[in-house]
């Protein structure tokens, strides 16, 4: 068989090593980073992520984690939506579904090269699932950890004047807030305190002071910029993005750790294809590029229409109205973007 080498141990790359190692195809997986690490994450899987987790066989990744059905929406202190997942959501942490799987990975055989930084440039046998293509953007991605936040359901997203920060579950008592804001120049403060500004900057001060007096893991702070959605790639020769490399979904949506898996899915029996030599490179990467395509393009560009509506308050008033008159279509919105 011919190996495959994977560049970038996020979700996409460490499914699809597992799956590939476990088929006996010869497996390299390069991570520019350490793990496992914190990362920028809703940390839990919704829609179709934890199905295709057990179609791939890996549904250990995840034991343990929280169940979520119930869900709130909230602009300013005001609660605008309460409703339930039509199935459940799975809180764990990147931290810990990460560790596993690479884990899992390593004890099957497989050769994990840590702060190794392969290139992306297309090249045959080489998957790219290096995360996010760093862009230019005004969007600014801040994550932490606390270890005795209360929420009043599974799943919280609260609203401001552009950003908005969502609040879920994951192990051992703690729940991981993840916010996305547009970048102010005027906002500044240390790593540890800028999640905090931001909330403020936004009109969240009642959130802020909640989270700013709750237990917060100093380790668990971290950001990322540059951060582009919704932008479908070109096919190119020799070329094979999967999950973030691929494209990034509006981070409301709670659809990300969903994609990465399922673009590892789709891949899989392709490049068995090509590695036992049915299939050339190139056409094997066409074939992968159209499935996901197929799969994903609905779902990434309902997602970017519907992203304005959360960050701008303007139409705050809008969702507020439809909110009250319990008008708010979210189970029709949670199957257009999952």
């Amino acid at each position: 068989m011919k190996p495959i080498t994977i560049a970038g141990a996020g979700l996409a790359g460490l499914s699809l090593a597992n799956t590939l190692q476990a088929a006996g195809v010869a497996t390299t997986l390069h991570e520019a980073h350490t793990l496992p690490r914190h990362r920028v994450c809703g940390e839990f899987i919704c829609g179709k992520g934890a199905d295709s987790l057990a179609r791939q066989g890996l549904s250990d990744a995840i034991a343990g984690a929280h169940p979520h059905r119930s869900i709130e929406w909230f602009m300013r202190a005001r609660c605008v939506l309460k409703s339930t997942l039509p199935s459940p959501a799975y809180g764990i942490s990147r931290y810990q579904t990460d560790q596993r799987l690479a884990n899992r990975f390593e004890a099957a055989g497989g050769r994990l090269i840590c702060q190794s930084r392969w290139s992306v440039a297309p090249e045959e046998g080489v998957v790219n699932c290096s995360g996010r293509q760093s862009t230019r953007s005004d969007w600014i991605g801040l994550k932490l950890h606390s270890q005795d936040f209360v929420t009043s359901a599974d799943l919280e997203l609260h609203m401001g004047d552009q950003g908005y920060i969502g609040l879920s579950g994951i192990e051992h008592g703690r729940t991981n807030i993840c916010a996305l804001f547009k970048l102010r120049p005027d906002v500044r403060s240390s790593k540890e305190t800028l999640l905090l500004a931001y909330l403020r900057a936004c009109g969240l001060t009642q959130l802020a002071e909640r989270i700013g007096a709750s237990q917060i893991d100093p380790l668990s702070h971290v950001g990322v910029a540059g951060i582009a959605f919704s932008q479908l790639p070109a096919p190119r020769p020799a070329s094979l993005q999967l999950g973030d490399a691929y494209s990034v979904i509006p981070p409301f949506t709670g659809n990300g750790m969903s994609i990465a898996i399922e673009s590892a899915e789709i891949a899989h029996p392709i490049l068995m294809d090509y590695a036992n030599g049915m299939l050339s490179w190139n056409d094997a990467c066409r074939s992968i590029h159209l499935e996901c395509r197929q799969r994903f393009k609905s779902r990434l560009k309902v997602a970017q229409a519907l992203h304005p509506w959360l960050t701008q308050s303007k139409r705050h008033k809008v969702l507020a109205a439809l909110g009250t008159a319990k008008m708010l279509p979210f189970r029709l919105l949670y199957a257009l973007t999952h």
